[in-house]
């Protein structure tokens, strides 16, 4: 007799006692669902090439929106939050403090760089970059200049000064008039002679003003001013000899200390170099600012800055100078970092690994294929599994497209997202297939419209849950303050979300066609091709995936020793892990993210190895203020700094300002002192020997700077410092929010900040910690609430949510042994890890309260109906990202470590732990449970005790109540088997068994 839904659900009132509301939360959700997707699931099966167009149409609007793709490789448009600290002084040191100059830094390795042989290849290189042209740019044109002091003038006035200094001082011409107070003194200390304090103004600027100029290029050459007759004729002992003696660069006659260029250097008994594992070499070019201005320049991605073109250009052809081996001796390896290769190299590895997600595609085609066909010429479905793959890249198309339309940046860890949704879609393929194959029999009777419904009501609701978990964790996720993270997120979200519709109507609209062709004995491949008496051979009859589930691992997983070894197994492995995970060190290091076979890689690797750092560089920026009022300030900040236990050294202009005038016998400041005064004396201090550094690199003034004349007013200057040693991310964390206080609390009048490149990583290790539990803590409830919700079930979606915990601390804990630390990238993968570890719990929960009986038959019956669809999601999400393991990309490399973790260890927890948890302690079936399809798996399950079985299933028949409630049929109307009462399976007083009824 058949019945309405109304009077149907008229004669089942579900009594409303605690802990029952779910399960009449269950019956209004899961059957809503289940009809939504059963009448969904007959319009594509009836018409098919209308859900095909329009999925097609939807891509190809949404692809319209690439019109606007924004690839972003800035490392500080990505790492950083874009509110902090860093990223403001960036932008004001932009715009006030604008660089001048780039550096380029070449290390030359061998056995002993203190070679002659070596030393010529120096030289060689030396020649390459000098002649290095563009059609606009020459290494002279484009170089940083620096006076040369000319030994020739100064060795004449020496050989007069005893005859004339004293007769200058006596008639007061031209000389200083301090000049007579250290002339005895500097007569002894010739290597000390500041000539700014002995000449007068006019005389010394005229001389430096006439100062010949020389390109800056800094390295063990300058001994033997580049000269290649000298190198060519040196003996060791000599080199030897000038390395240890000469203290003087013979190209722009500065002292030099020529051994700070040595690396890995040993010594003799006397305490001189003899030997050097490396040497360093430094080029420095000067930005065009007039260009800038003018609008021609362009973006240095690596370090922000914007640099001219035509200097920009120019680097190109350093790069390839330096690189150029073809003449290079097999003793000698050089590695570069020219200040253009991070940039360029970010940029070429966004698309460098293009080749691995093509590679992917291709073997998860061939595991679907073998997956979803049968190896006979009508039951291969190669047509129907390429679909599967199109459906990803549509949702690729859309992602990309939708997201780009809102102007989101693509940034480098987006690349992994193909990946993602590649062993997402696999996933949900594989759950449709498995409703289709598990269908009961009467389903299997029922036209092949009907049977689209029926497989569309079983497998709708579970990858609604998988896919609505996944897009909640990144929908979370996408709120963070990491701007890479947050990109990831917004792609991920429309991705995941554009698959699993695309899966639900594109690949279900194909498998209709598809089956079409299969019923009507037509060619797999060629479906024109119509085979007449067909029958399918044996061996292509037997699935072996499924086989697997229902005879042997079913089986013998409810055996009470497994049970205890399974559960004994994860609570060793959760000691283990959280033991592991505790050791998980927070790191961030922008280095990471550059090819690991990049000459700029191994550069950094071999300049921490040669030259390791006692500390990170810093400058403090001051912005325009009255410098003069607040020089005791500046002093003072000077002060802290030196007592500040994270702070080695602090190289200030106002220190060595202070020193030159206070031993020439002024007080400073000068009680009567005016601001006009220290202004002129400012200008004299800064075109001396010891204060022109400062002039070049640590001021920027209102109007032209000029030695015979007061400096203009200061619009920003800088102080440079060095931390110490520093130990860990929490530590440089104090010391960076130590420098700050200590500058805040002075209050200065104007701008003042402390600015270090590394800060950069700092203040992204200062939020990643509590941005990854807070993103965490949200997806996880997110996740849970809609697990609750679609499972309808407590106990369950607890379970669900404790595999969930169980997997990420085991992934933690490997990602600590396999070397990776808590940086943005693991960071992404594990906000994405929690979305992808739910699936395989969330698919066996949910199966398991769609089937009735005892505990035990109800997990095996779980098992063996979607046990394999979750395997092969896993194994084919594994296939997906397996390549990426060759991949020398720290976004690759991580996410195939993480998602290796989280598919091994979520597999683990969903198809052996939680089947062994259900069995114990799992809640009753939904009200609408099924019964027919599981008595027949049931029973190859466990044939050595049939008449258990089948007395089990007797008793089970009083579950059927509200069985068919909502089930459709044929003519759209319902099974009215709904006035069987629920019991407890045989077992008294099995509350979790029991459905009152009424």
């Amino acid at each position: 007799m058949k019945a309405s839904t109304t009077d149907s659900v008229n004669k089942v009132k579900v009594k409303m006692k605690p802990g029952n509301v779910l399960s009449y939360v269950s019956l209004i959700i899961i059957n809503g669902l289940e009809n939504a997707f059963y009448t969904f699931g007959t319009a594509i099966a009836q018409h098919p090439a209308v859900f095909i167009c329009v999925c097609l149409i939807v891509t190809a609007f949404s692809s319209v929106g690439l019109i606007n793709f924004t690839l972003e490789e800035r490392p500080f448009k990505l790492w950083i939050p874009q509110d902090s600290d860093f990223i403001k002084v960036m932008e004001w040191q932009k715009e006030n403090y604008p660089a001048e100059f780039r550096m380029h830094i070449a290390i030359y390795e061998a056995e002993n760089v203190l070679d002659k042989s070596v030393l010529l290849e120096m030289l060689r290189v030396h020649d390459a970059v000098a002649g290095a042209t563009t059609t606009d740019a020459t290494w002279d044109s484009v170089c940083a200049k620096m006076p040369v002091i000319q030994t020739s003038f100064f060795g004449n006035f020496l050989g007069r000064r005893k005859r004339s200094i004293g007769q200058e001082i006596v008639s007061g011409q031209n000389i200083h008039p301090h000049a007579s107070l250290r002339i005895k003194r500097e007569e002894e200390e010739d290597s000390g002679l500041d000539w700014s304090t002995i000449l007068g103004r006019e005389s010394y600027c005229s001389f430096v003003e006439n100062m010949k100029q020389e390109c800056i290029e800094n390295s063990i050459l300058e001994i033997w001013g580049y000269d290649h007759n000298k190198i060519s004729d040196l003996t060791p002992a000599q080199i030897i000899d000038d390395i240890n003696s000469v203290k003087t660069s013979a190209v722009f006659g500065f002292p030099t200390n020529f051994t700070k260029f040595l690396g890995k250097t040993e010594h003799d008994s006397d305490g001189r170099v003899i030997k050097a594992g490396a040497s360093r070499h430094l080029w420095i070019t000067h930005i065009n600012q007039t260009a800038i201005v003018a609008g021609d320049f362009m973006d240095d991605g690596g370090t922000g800055m914007e640099v001219d073109t035509v200097s920009f250009q120019w680097e190109k052809e350093l790069i390839k100078a330096v690189l150029n081996e073809s003449e290079r001796p097999d003793n000698v390896s050089l590695y570069l970092m020219a200040a253009s290769s991070f940039g360029m190299i970010s940029e070429e590895t966004i698309t460098g690994d293009a080749q691995y997600l093509a590679v992917g595609f291709g073997v998860v085609f061939i595991y679907v294929q073998i997956m979803l066909g049968k190896f006979n010429m009508v039951e291969q479905r190669p047509l129907l599994s390429l679909m599967g793959l199109v459906c990803v890249v549509m949702s690729i198309f859309v992602s990309y497209g939708i997201c780009s339309m809102f102007n989101v940046p693509f940034g480098p860890v987006n690349n992994v997202l193909p990946f993602l949704l590649l062993g997402l879609g696999i996933d949900d393929m594989f759950v449709i297939m498995q409703a289709w194959n598990n269908l009961s029999q009467q389903e299997k009777k029922q036209k092949l419209t009907d049977r689209i419904g029926f497989t569309l009501k079983h497998a709708g609701v579970s990858i609604t849950v998988t896919s609505l978990t996944d897009f909640a964790a990144f929908a979370i996720g996408s709120g963070t303050v990491l701007p890479a993270l947050r990109s990831f997120c917004l792609y991920a979200a429309v991705g995941i979300a554009a698959v699993y519709v695309f899966q639900a109507t594109f690949f279900v609209a194909w498998f209709v066609l598809d089956q079409r062709r299969l019923e009507d004995h037509r060619h797999g491949l060629l479906w024109c091709w119509k085979l007449k008496n067909w029958t399918p051979n044996q061996c292509s009859q037997k699935d072996l995936c499924q086989t697997f589930f229902n005879g042997v691992y079913a089986k013998y997983l409810f055996k009470l020793p497994v049970k205890i070894v399974v559960l004994f197994l994860t609570a060793v492995l959760f000691a283990v892990s959280g033991w592991g995970l505790s050791n998980l060190r927070q790191e961030f290091n922008p280095i990471w993210f550059l090819p690991q076979s990049s000459y700029l890689f191994k550069f950094f690797m071999k300049q921490e190895f040669y030259y390791p750092a006692s500390g990170e560089m810093g400058m403090i920026y001051f912005g325009k203020m009255n410098y003069f009022d607040e020089l005791p300030k500046i002093e003072e900040l000077m002060t802290l700094m030196k007592e500040s236990e994270y702070i080695s050294e602090v190289d200030s202009w106002y220190l060595n300002y202070k020193k030159y005038w206070e031993k020439q016998g002024y007080f400073v400041p000068e009680p009567d002192e005016t601001e006009e005064m220290f202004l002129d004396q400012l200008g004299i201090f800064l075109y001396s020997p010891s204060g022109s550094k400062f002039r070049v690199r640590n001021f920027h003034f209102n109007g032209t700077l000029n030695c015979t004349e007061p400096s203009p007013p200061i619009l920003a200057t800088s102080i440079e410092y060095k931390h110490r040693l520093l130990s860990g991310s929490r530590e440089q964390i104090r010391a960076m929010n130590d420098l700050k206080s200590i500058v805040q609390s002075l209050n200065f009048s104007g701008y003042v900040q402390p600015f270090a490149r590394i800060y950069s990583g700092w203040e992204t290790d200062k939020i990643i910690e509590r941005e990854l539990y807070q993103n965490m803590g949200l997806a996880m409830m997110v996740v849970f609430i809609v697990t609750l919700i679609l499972i309808a079930n407590l106990k369950t979606s607890l379970m669900v949510l404790l595999c969930v915990v169980l997997t990420l601390v085991d992934v933690g804990a490997l990602m600590h042994w396999w070397g990776l630390t808590l940086d943005t990238v693991s960071c992404i993968d594990i906000v994405l890890a929690i979305g992808l570890c739910v699936d395989y719990a969330a698919h066996v929960g949910h199966t398991f309260m769609t089937k009735r009986g005892m505990r035990d038959d109800r997990a095996r019956v779980t098992v063996a109906t979607i046990g394999p669809a979750v395997l092969n999601g896993g194994f084919s999400t594994f296939l997906a990202f397996i390549f990426l393991a060759n991949s020398d990309s720290h976004v690759f490399t991580t996410f195939f470590k993480i998602f290796f973790a989280v598919v091994l260890y979520g597999l683990f927890h969903g198809l052996v732990f939680l089947p062994v948890l259900l069995s114990l302690i799992g809640p009753a079936a939904y009200p609408s449970a099924h019964s027919e399809t599981e008595l027949e798996v049931t029973e190859e399950m466990c044939p050595e005790n049939r008449q258990r079985c089948q007395l089990e299933r007797n008793e089970d028949v009083v579950h059927e109540s509200q069985e068919n409630i909502s089930k459709p049929m044929n003519n759209g109307s319902l099974d009215d088997k709904s006035t069987n009462l629920n019991v407890t399976n045989g077992k008294p007083g099995s509350s979790d068994e029991l459905d009152t009824l009424e």
